[in-house]
């Protein structure tokens, strides 16, 4: 099987803390079961907690700000040195990645602050976190905007790992009680309008993340077929979505016993 040949993995909203050893086993466990088969690792934000692109210090004892993540990072690694291409879109959670990988740990990761355009199996398809997906959210977009910017990333390289973690796991703590406390019994209805949004201007396809709510959506526009995907979270339903070239998508939930078990009928 060649490299175009292999399937393309898409996860999203892990928020690993590394506080959880069992549940980052359970993540490099489905990584190792793909690996054979995976070409692309593509990563819609939000793998851990708390990722920000700390640069080295020029002197003095170096230390690795995110010590706790290191066998998640250190099984992208490995997954990188067999080939298999990774690409990583910034979530709500993350944070000037841009150098990140390959000054750490040496590997060439694709790395979007932004939602960007991809072509699989013939379509365009328009891949994001997904935050940005509800325009009346208009206090968290300027949040956003005042977080996200050099400015902030400046004075987040200037207070150091230590203080910065601190205060992104109360901010997300509160986030996480606001947004994610209850799972909905429906997914919400932005990302869907979203999509339809990004179909009317040409693409065939939408994947995104952030609702933690698996999703899939066919809808035809102006005589075409358009499908619109959310991989749900991982952190949850451990469910991910897999595109098997040449034509075929198909939302899952990882079941490490007996098998993976399908969430919806796919397309093709």
């Amino acid at each position: 099987m060649t490299h175009n040949e292999k399937d393309w993995i898409f996860v999203s909203d892990a928020h690993l803390s590394g506080r959880e050893p069992e549940a980052m086993e359970v993540f490099l466990r489905f990584l190792n079961s793909e690996k054979d088969r995976m070409g692309h690792l593509v990563i819609l934000g939000d793998l851990f907690e708390f990722l920000f692109g700390f640069k080295d210090k020029p002197s003095g004892r170096k230390v690795f700000p995110f010590a706790d993540y290191l066998p998640v990072l250190e099984g992208l690694q490995n997954l990188y040195r067999q080939g298999i291409r990774i690409k990583y879109f910034e979530g709500n959670h993350d944070f000037f990645l841009h150098s990140f990988f390959s000054e750490r740990f040496g590997m060439e990761v694709e790395v979007h602050p932004e939602g960007n355009e991809e072509r699989l199996g013939g379509r365009r398809v328009f891949l994001s976190h997904g935050d940005l997906a509800n325009p009346k959210l208009w206090a968290y977009r300027v949040f956003r905007r005042m977080i996200k910017n050099p400015w902030t990333y400046s004075l987040i390289e200037m207070t150091g790992p230590h203080f910065s973690r601190r205060v992104a796991e109360w901010l997300s703590d509160r986030s996480y009680q606001k947004n994610h406390a209850f799972i909905p019994s429906s997914p919400p209805p932005e990302f869907k309008a979203f999509a339809h949004q990004r179909f009317l201007e040409g693409f065939d396809m939408v994947i995104l993340g952030h609702s933690h709510s698996p999703e899939e959506v066919e809808e035809w526009i102006q005589g075409k077929r358009c499908f619109y995907f959310n991989v749900g979270d991982w952190m949850v339903h451990r469910s991910f979505l897999r595109f098997s070239p040449p034509n075929r998508f198909e939302l899952s939930r990882f079941a490490p016993a007996p098998s993976l078990s399908p969430l919806g009928k796919g397309m093709g």
